[in-house]
């Protein structure tokens, strides 16, 4: 077995812990984790951000100099759009109503976990960043099935139909980032720029878009959202200290 597939194993795996996580929640402790789920968001999207801003961005303007812009853009502007046909995202789980639900949210959340499957396999195939997009990735995932969990189980689906919508959820992590590992293999060193500057306008865009508002919208507790928030983008300052 190849390095790649070797760390998308355990990768897979530590991130399938974490959807099983998120998608028993409900079941088990689902009054006390919406409490806490604000701060998990603001600390998530300091994550998010910081490996964005912090080490993904710096590496696709080296892979890619005078194309890497555009395609951060792209990659905003698709999960952005997206979102206008298919709102469906995180906010499912503080109680949102002004969103569709049910199968809409298993759609709109898996193209999400795909986006976030470019995002690793490109990293895993960029030297020094692979482990930075799986911690970032691993932590959005347990709002996330949070979320996914709690509005199929709303809608009154049976508990098998919820884990199996929730294994297709976890499954697109690692079929993006085997599409983009086998992609890579007949094209030129550019895809991998391209793909990883597309990746990282997702990144942006679930941070600043999908997780911050709605850690603001929640009423919690400004001070400790803002620490949460601080506490995310110095963990991705220091592990990347740590990595170089």
């Amino acid at each position: 077995m190849t390095p790649f597939y070797t760390q998308l194993g355990l990768y897979s795996a530590l991130i399938a812990a974490a959807v099983l996580a998120g998608g028993m929640i409900p079941q088990l402790a689902s009054h006390w984790f919406k409490h806490q789920l604000p701060g998990l968001l603001s600390f998530s999207a300091g994550v998010m951000l910081g490996a964005a801003c912090l080490h993904l961005l710096p590496e696709c303007f080296e892979l890619l100099p005078e194309r890497a812009g555009i395609w951060i853009l792209a990659g905003f502007l698709f999960l952005y759009t997206f979102e206008k046909f298919v709102t469906v995202h995180i906010c499912e789980a503080l109680d949102c109503e002004v969103h569709s639900i049910g199968m809409s949210a298993f759609v709109g959340l898996a193209i999400h976990a795909l986006t976030e499957g470019f995002a690793l396999g490109t990293g895993l195939l960029t030297a020094g960043i692979g482990t930075i997009v799986f911690l970032s990735i691993m932590l959005h995932k347990i709002p996330a099935a949070l979320a996914l969990s709690s509005i199929l189980m709303h809608e009154n689906y049976k508990k098998r139909n919820v884990a199996l919508l929730q294994i297709l959820f976890f499954l697109m992590v690692p079929l993006g980032a085997i599409i983009v590992n086998s992609i890579s293999t007949h094209t030129d060193a550019d895809f991998l720029g391209t793909a990883l500057a597309f990746s990282t306008g997702t990144f942006l865009h679930i941070s600043l878009s999908d997780l911050l508002p709605e850690v603001h919208r929640s009423g919690y507790r400004k001070i400790y959202a803002l620490l949460a928030f601080i506490l995310g983008l110095l963990a991705m300052g220091i592990l990347g200290h740590g990595a170089h």
